[in-house]
């Protein structure tokens, strides 16, 4: 009897199939945020190829847990040759449709809305959701003003706005797409020649020691001259090279706490590229825990081969993983971890009143195009 610990089912409406040549599984924060699925297959039965055409809807259950549900087919692909042949099919959960299409918005503007109320209305016309998870207080501070670029796609927009309020951006196994700092998660350790089959890290420091962020914003009664026409802030990064700056002009329209939490995203994702950990290991569950990976979740890795510490161990973020299966390769799990500064770059206070908002004053919500 097979291990129910490595099976992959890819359940559809015509039933549930467990055979494949080959299973990857991927999500992450940048290419693969949605959560990809690519399978391989020798010689499909006629109810598999009925239900693995493209737009077909499937679920994909990894060591009984659901990974993707509702998701979608998006590419068949046929190979053969006088000695072989092979299916392959490729998809995405339901978040992917965030990637598909522009945004229609009616006006096309969001004036004095929070980023949750307008990545709601953005994805509702797609049958998706949003929400924040351990967002800061400033997430959920209205935007004075947000115009849609012209043939944007909803991913493409939230995407924007989460810059501009510190947040990194992935989806739930349903498609509900998150914005979250990523802290908490569960904890997991990898030891040099115990449960490491292969691993690579790449250590790269920062050129710059400061990001500076400007913006500007319209005027008002209340909001003029240079307090709407130069609003600035810098994040310093404590391993960058001195009086070496980066200058970043604001995509939209930004206050002063806004441009804050720019610079902060801006230093983050310095702090993400710094430091790359790949890992492989045997299984798909995290050592010790019998569950499959959340992005949330921290990994202590003690390598005196991959780290030039003394202690050679350090403390990282996850960032992506992937889960796989094949003949050749068994079935592994290969993590991509970063410096858990990515996710804890602290924002200095930005609290004084800039003169836009009214204390106290219930944030609108849009409603969805029609």
């Amino acid at each position: 009897m097979s291990d129910p610990a490595l099976i992959c089912e890819v359940r559809t409406e015509g039933g549930v199939f467990r055979d494949w040549l080959s299973v990857t599984v991927a999500q992450s924060f940048d290419a693969t945020w949605q959560r990809n699925f690519r399978l391989i297959c020798a010689e499909p039965s006629k109810n598999l190829f009925e239900r693995l055409a493209p737009n077909m809807r499937v679920d994909i259950a990894l060591a009984g847990e659901v990974v993707i549900q509702e998701g979608y087919v998006v590419t068949r692909q046929v190979a053969f040759d006088a000695n072989r042949h092979a299916v392959v099919v490729q998809g995405y959960s339901k978040a992917g449709l965030a990637t598909e299409g522009s945004v229609d918005s009616g006006t096309g503007q969001y004036r004095g809305y929070t980023l949750e109320a307008i990545a709601n209305s953005v994805l509702k016309p797609h049958g998706l959701r949003f929400r924040m998870e351990d967002a800061p207080d400033s997430a959920r501070v209205p935007f004075p003003n947000v115009m849609v670029r012209y043939g944007e796609s909803p991913f493409a927009m939230i995407a924007r706005l989460c810059n501009q309020r510190g947040l990194w951006l992935d989806a739930d196994a349903d498609g509900t797409l998150v914005a979250n700092r990523k802290s908490g998660g569960d904890s997991a350790t990898f030891v040099e020649g115990k449960n490491i089959l292969s691993a690579e890290c790449t250590i790269q420091a920062p050129a710059v020691s400061q990001i500076i962020a400007n913006s500007q914003q319209p005027g008002s009664d209340s909001l003029f001259g240079r307090k709407a026409s130069e609003i600035q802030a810098t994040s310093d990064l404590s391993a960058g090279m001195p009086n070496i700056k980066r200058k970043v002009l604001a995509e939209m329209p930004l206050d002063q706490e806004g441009a804050v939490a720019r610079t902060n995203m801006e230093a983050q994702a310095i702090e993400a590229s710094r430091l790359r950990v790949n890992l492989t290991y045997q299984g798909w569950h995290k050592p010790g825990t019998g569950k499959l990976w959340s992005l949330r979740d921290n990994v202590t890795i003690k390598s005196p081969m991959l780290f030039p510490t003394e202690s050679g161990q350090m403390e990282l973020k996850l960032w992506g993983v992937i889960y796989s299966q094949s003949s050749e390769g068994g079935t592994t799990t290969q993590i991509e971890c970063v410096n858990r500064n990515a996710f804890a770059v602290r924002r200095p206070d930005a609290n004084v009143d800039d003169g836009w908002y009214r204390a106290g004053a219930t944030p609108a919500v849009p409603e969805a195009a029609t």
